[in-house]
């Protein structure tokens, strides 16, 4: 027995396929149920919509609150509406219908019909009718787009059957299709779905039918938008890259990573990760973003893939930079400031990076940073700060150790009533081929503000305790590795700003001889100058230094101060105005000559009635072994980790027992 009929405008169906994956009549509990025609697929919920398939067959009815329905019981007309978006376009130009009213048998109205007839290549049109037949009555004459979603309603009169069709409306006054009247009344009971050849592939979603126009329209639902575009980024050969975007809009949304304009399999995520790359996979890639309301893409994004490089060169390249991070508000990768930076960092590709400025609050997003410019790279980012800006050291190699020294200390000893603004941060990295690892020490001495001498004062009493700690405490039992100081020091070692303040002498006090570290002058290649401050207004005093210890001073190979506006020709990754959006500093690269794996040869051998002695060139903190046999086939050590403290060691052993011949062995890095 049918209920009565709703009173007013009551909807009589709302639908929203909130449902499990899975089959509609089984996962809506029986809401939704077969009618006519034979079953070869089920009509299927997926992501929270109806899924039709042109291949398959089945009809599928949800019955009506209230029904049945005529002239006679109900306020008329009645309004059905439904979003819709077409994965799939129809496969014969006179198309098929996939949503009708129908009554308690097979007689249905107002046939919703997915065509190509009359539509341009790649777009679809939809059409209506109200009698049985193998075409649409009416066609609406709008051409329509794959992948977009659209807001269609329909509306039939239970006295006459005439039907109407609108597409995206506002208002019921808005532009729309109507079938011709037939003469016949109809009795609604329900509303239907159905699979059949020739209707594509619609995707339907928030079906309703009631007795109102407003009350069944939805407000079209937008597509999404890019709230994070993917970034152009370069990657070596064999190395591991992720593309990044993301879109914001309603759900639920779906992703695909295009290469070259296809569709890459299984990648359906908002960030793709490419591992092991190959030159092959260097191109443009777009992420595509889709809703309910459409598709869109985001930028393109190009990869470039630089070929694997030859064996590793024997050359460790440091690169101090201030990259000006204080104040600044957005440090993400969508920066101009940050892309900048990371524009010239990946081009120079350096093996260590010590920074200076990078804000504090934001030190997170260095992991980003890393992931868009330096993939692969190692970050140490715990050093001390002001509150402001901290210092960070990135590294090609892994990064062993890191450690914030003097963060706080009392700068009394040294002549100075305060403490030390920021901190002395020791990060030793693993460098490939190196029998010690480096350490790399990063420090930023104080600025002078607006008290010149209490600030060059200052500034000398860090230099002094960061001389006092290297002698006292770092030298002792590090005396033998290769260590360098990185930062911006604040202060021009040739020329001090002597109209402002007396200099306490930073830097020198930095390269006196306990530390054991040197003065490098690094200029820029174009200029000859060593100015690296202030490339956004006048480009005249060096604040910026790398100072090595006496191992890695005698194997310096090269050094410059990089500027992006003098390149020529200019990389096509690089912008010509790339150092001045990037910061106030220009960035200082050194590149150093493993001190460790260089040819070794006997220097003398002496022997006396009692003693033999062997001496050999060496690198200092380098291991030997000497061995000893009386046939020259088999082996043996006699004396083991040798450890060179000079550029010579030599090897004794007494002259007893019988001939034996001996060699020297450097001993393998670790």
């Amino acid at each position: 027995m049918w209920s009565a009929a709703p009173a007013g405008a009551d909807l009589l169906l709302s639908e929203s396929f909130d449902y499990p994956a899975g089959p509609l009549v089984t996962v809506s509990g029986g809401l939704w149920t077969h009618h006519s025609g034979s079953v070869t697929g089920e009509v299927l919920v997926a992501n929270g919509a109806a899924v039709l398939n042109q291949t398959l067959s089945e009809d599928v009815n949800r019955l009506l609150d209230g029904a049945p329905h005529t002239s006679a019981t109900l306020s008329e007309p009645l309004y059905a509406a439904f979003r819709l978006r077409m994965t799939a376009l129809p496969t014969e130009s006179a198309g098929g219908y996939f949503a009708h009213f129908k009554d308690a048998g097979t007689t249905f109205r107002a046939r919703v019909w997915a065509t190509t007839n009359g539509a341009s290549p790649g777009t679809y049109r939809l059409g209506l009718s109200s009698v049985s037949g193998t075409a649409a009555e009416v066609i609406y004459p709008l051409d329509l787009a794959p992948d977009r979603s659209y807001v269609v309603v329909t509306r039939l009169s239970l006295s006459n059957s005439v039907a109407s069709l609108w597409i995206d409306p506002l208002v019921e006054g808005d532009a729309l299709v109507a079938t011709p009247a037939n003469g016949s009344g109809f009795t609604a009971a329900a509303y239907a779905l159905r699979q059949a050849n020739g209707i594509g592939a619609p995707v339907i979603d928030d079906l309703r039918v009631g007795t109102n126009f407003s009350d069944v329209l939805a407000a079209p639902i937008p597509p999404p938008v890019f709230s994070l575009q993917p970034l152009s980024q370069v990657v070596d050969e064999g190395g591991t890259v992720t593309l990044t975007g993301l879109a914001t809009g309603a759900e639920p949304l779906f992703y695909q990573w295009r290469f070259e304009g296809v569709d890459l399999p299984g990648a359906t995520n908002s960030a793709l990760t490419l591992s092991g790359v190959t030159t092959n996979q260097a191109g443009t890639y777009v992420l595509r973003a889709a809703n309910a309301g459409g598709a869109v893409s985001s930028q393109p994004a190009v990869l470039t893939v630089n070929p694997a490089p030859a064996p590793a060169a024997d050359v460790v390249s440091v690169v101090v930079y201030n990259v000006k991070g204080n104040g600044v508000s957005d440090w993400s990768t969508n920066s101009t400031q940050v892309r900048a930076i990371g524009r010239q960092l990946a081009y120079l590709h350096p093996d260590v990076i010590a920074f200076n400025e990078i804000p504090s609050n934001y030190t997170w997003e260095m992991t980003n940073f890393v992931t868009a410019f330096l993939p692969g790279y190692y970050l140490a980012t715990n050093s001390g700060t002001d509150g402001y800006i901290r210092s960070v050291v990135a590294s090609r190699h892994p990064i062993v150790f890191s450690k914030s020294w003097l963060d706080g200390t009392s700068l009394q000893p040294f002549g100075f009533n305060g403490f030390f603004t920021r901190d002395l941060f020791q990060a030793r990295v693993a460098v490939p081929g190196f029998a010690r690892e480096l350490d790399v020490f990063v420090t930023h001495l104080k600025a002078t503000t607006s008290s010149p001498q209490s600030d060059a004062n200052k500034r000398g009493a860090e230099a002094a305790a960061i001389s006092n700690f290297l002698v006292t405490v770092y030298l002792p039992t590090n005396g033998l590795r290769p260590c360098l100081l990185a930062g911006d020091l604040n202060e021009d070692v040739f020329r001090p700003e002597t109209s402002r303040y007396e200099s306490r002498q930073p830097v020198q006090t930095l390269v006196s001889s306990p530390t054991g570290l040197r003065l490098t002058t690094p200029v820029n290649p174009f200029t000859g100058a060593d100015f690296t401050l202030s490339i956004q207004a006048t480009l005249n005093v060096r604040f910026d230094y790398v100072l090595p210890n006496g191992l890695l001073f005698s194997n310096l190979f090269s050094s410059q101060v990089f500027r992006t506006d003098l390149l020529n020709p200019r990389p096509a990754t690089l912008l010509s105005n790339d150092s001045r959006t990037a910061s106030d500093h220009l960035p200082v690269l050194a590149v150093f000559h493993n001190p460790y794996d260089t040819p070794f040869r006997l220097s003398s051998v002496t022997a006396s009635n009692t003693t033999l002695r062997l001496t050999w060139g060496t690198r200092v903190g380098r291991q030997y072994r000497v061995e000893a046999s009386t046939n020259a086939l088999a082996w043996t050590s006699v004396s083991s980790n040798l450890t060179a403290t000079t550029t010579q060691l030599s090897w004794s052993t007494p002259v007893v027992g019988p001939q034996r011949m001996f060699r020297v062995q450097r001993v393998p890095l670790p």
